[in-house]
């Protein structure tokens, strides 16, 4: 049997982790499923970690690779169905869950245990005691998993943002986002874009860039925002709501939550 923590930065999964060596619980590998889509900080914290993890555990992080990166995989066209010859496009808000996850999560990570021959294997993932009804609902379609911070440690988000701060772990995505992901989540909050658009630019310009792309293709969907506004729209909206100044304010909450702590 071996054991697995699955890492994605936020957290979350950096308290599990930490906490898991600490106490001297089975690990035998740490996962970090690479999306190609994440923040630089989010990389260089990642390499942070795995110096520490090395030092003081004697543990590093494997990477995982995705299938097709992101920008290949919305520029791709269709090969089979009504839609044959038709280019992808955007993924949208409206879609019930996230397909690029399958590519850069799901898949790359059962390739891993494949290509290493792990067969019988207890999968850690970082749901807290605050997503008990999320946990049971995805053991019912994945029994090989146990959710330590539930289970063993019974510590709720907040906890874990205290433990991580009162340790100087804190990821420094987090002075700008709620939550961490990929940095084109569809599914995340009107906040966020607005904090990319202000604080990350060199990646909104590249998100401009694979706009222009899509929009010249025949795409199925067009538009990666929601009520199919394009980042011109979304900048007019971010400079008008800046001159507000009081009354500026933005939703916090994500359209939807697509599993990114796994």
């Amino acid at each position: 049997m071996k054991y697995i923590a699955t890492i994605s930065g936020g957290k979350d999964s950096v308290t599990m982790v930490d906490l898991l060596l600490k106490n001297d619980y089975p690990v035998d590998y740490i996962v970090f499923n690479d999306t190609k889509l994440e923040f630089k900080m989010m990389y260089d914290y990642i390499d942070k970690l795995n110096e520490y993890f090395k030092n003081r555990y004697n543990k590093e992080i494997i990477k995982t690779e995705p299938d097709i990166e992101f920008k290949d995989l919305i520029l791709r066209d269709r090969t089979r169905g009504e839609r044959k010859g038709k280019t992808k496009g955007f993924l949208s808000p409206e879609m019930p869950f996230c397909d690029f996850r399958k590519y850069s999560k799901i898949n790359p990570l059962q390739k891993w245990l494949k290509k290493n021959n792990i067969k019988d294997y207890i999968l850690y993932i970082g749901f807290t005691k605050d997503e008990i009804a999320r946990a049971d609902n995805f053991r019912k379609n994945n029994p090989n998993t146990i959710f330590p911070l539930i289970e063993y440690f019974n510590m709720s988000e907040l906890d874990c943002k205290k433990y991580l701060i009162e340790q100087e772990m804190e990821n420094p995505l987090y002075r700008y986002f709620s939550r961490t992901g990929c940095k084109f989540c569809h599914y995340q909050s009107e906040q966020d874009w607005y904090h990319i658009w202000k604080y990350f630019n060199k990646d909104w310009q590249e998100l401009k860039e694979l706009e222009k792309k899509v929009m010249r293709s025949n795409a199925d969907n067009k538009y990666i925002f929601s009520n199919f506004k394009n980042t011109d729209d979304m900048e007019k909206l971010f400079i008008q709501k800046e001159k507000q100044g009081s009354l500026f304010d933005f939703s916090d909450e994500p359209i939807k939550d697509c599993f990114c702590k796994i």
